[in-house]
């Protein structure tokens, strides 16, 4: 597995929209009333996510990341190398490579032998100077491809987020997380994550 910076560039990231992104919205859907998504085509969703995350990535402090694997030989996906990121994304590492003559850390992440697994979004919330809190890594989205969970990859995520948020200057990380999805609250508590605000909302009639 490789950790690789999202690009932006629209073929790329209508792969990511159609491969991660919009899966991931469809389980947010699934877990959290909040999260329902419009009456609308798959293509409407990634378009629309195309233009957004394009704008995002051009904003400062903005990083997107994705993991990328090769598809071996019999159409499996290739998971031995999962020690890897964007620090050491060394060819001779096992990746799939070997099998499909394709590496994970360099070939188009439109490449059709190239798996898209894992994201994280992340951004920094500065302090305004009259207040004494540090500045902080928001991890704006966090998701594992189902094959993938319980592999690790989603604390290796957010080992990725902390590597972020140390070389941006933040002293802590924070996150939303809706009530009602409880695998998530679960999964961030074990990670250290406490409650620091609650938002409200109330219908108008």
């Amino acid at each position: 597995m490789k950790f690789r910076r999202l690009p932006a560039m629209d073929d790329a990231l209508r792969r990511f929209a159609t491969d991660l992104w919009l899966p991931y919205h469809r389980d947010l859907a699934d877990a959290a009333d909040a999260h329902a998504l419009a009456d609308e085509p798959d293509e409407w969703f990634i378009e629309r996510n195309v233009a957004f995350t394009r704008d995002r990535l051009a904003e400062d402090g903005f990083r997107g990341w994705v993991v990328v694997t090769a598809t071996d030989a019999d159409g499996d996906p290739d998971d031995r190398d999962n020690d890897s990121d964007d620090r050491d994304n060394d060819p001779a590492d096992r990746d799939g490579s070997e099998d499909t003559g394709v590496d994970p850390a360099t070939a188009p992440l439109t490449d059709p032998r190239l798996d898209l697994v894992g994201i994280l979004f992340t951004s920094v919330d500065a302090c305004p100077d009259v207040f004494d809190r540090p500045d902080r890594l928001v991890i704006g989205e966090l998701y594992v491809a189902e094959p993938y969970r319980g592999t690790g990859l989603a604390d290796r995520l957010l080992e990725r987020a902390l590597v972020d948020a140390r070389e941006q200057d933040c002293g802590q990380l924070r996150l939303d997380v809706d009530v009602d999805n409880e695998r998530a609250l679960a999964f961030y508590e074990k990670c250290g994550f406490e409650p620091y605000r609650k938002q409200l909302v109330r219908s108008i009639e």
